[in-house]
């Protein structure tokens, strides 16, 4: 295990069905996820992100919360071309500094909080055109196809994961993250 330290820079909730989160202070996190925000719950419904389920299946939340860091957004907004990506468009929750190569963190990988909380990395948030639209309408000038946001974002827009610990997460937060490295499993012969 590897011990590495980070710090909340910014906080977001979104309760409406837009993509866009407003900023906040604080986030209260029990283990259905973030109070008030609309990926709360035990379960979803199974999307084109879960291939191997009926579209509408009920299925275990594993997107109680979704993480970025300002530098991979800033890498994924030159490559677009644009000025800035703001956590907020993406629908993130938490925004993290510190952290290198972030969105890259395995499965497993524990975000410690001073409140208690433990956030859990189910993954990589995969980059898909929702977002890319809503950065290409910050920016009607540019001349940006909202696919771009797709390969630009690729390992840049972070992470999702479920609560493990329930706790409350403040912006200025010092987050001890606990990466596992997961062994290789050796594939049969054949």
């Amino acid at each position: 295990m590897m011990i590495l330290q980070a710090t909340v820079d910014a906080l977001y909730i979104g309760d409406h069905k837009g993509l866009e989160k407003n900023p906040c202070a604080s986030l209260d996190f029990t283990l259905e996820g973030i109070v008030g925000d609309k990926h709360a719950g035990f379960t979803k419904k199974a999307d084109a992100r879960n291939p191997e389920y009926k579209r509408g299946t009920p299925m275990r939340n594993d997107r109680q919360w979704s993480a970025v860091t300002p530098d991979e957004l800033a890498e994924a907004a030159r490559a677009m071309g644009v000025e800035t990506i703001a956590p907020a468009w993406l629908g993130a929750n938490l925004s993290f500094s510190g952290i290198p190569d972030f969105t890259l963190l395995p499965k497993g990988t524990k975000l410690i909080f001073p409140s208690g909380a433990v956030l859990v990395v189910e993954g990589e948030n995969m980059p898909c055109i929702g977002p890319g639209r809503v950065i290409v309408s910050k920016y009607p000038d540019v001349g940006v196809s909202p696919n771009r946001f797709v390969k630009a974002a690729m390992h840049k827009r972070g992470l999702v994961g479920m609560v493990e610990r329930a706790g409350v997460v403040q912006i200025g937060d010092t987050v001890t993250v606990e990466v596992y490295e997961a062994a290789a499993y050796p594939l049969p012969a054949g």
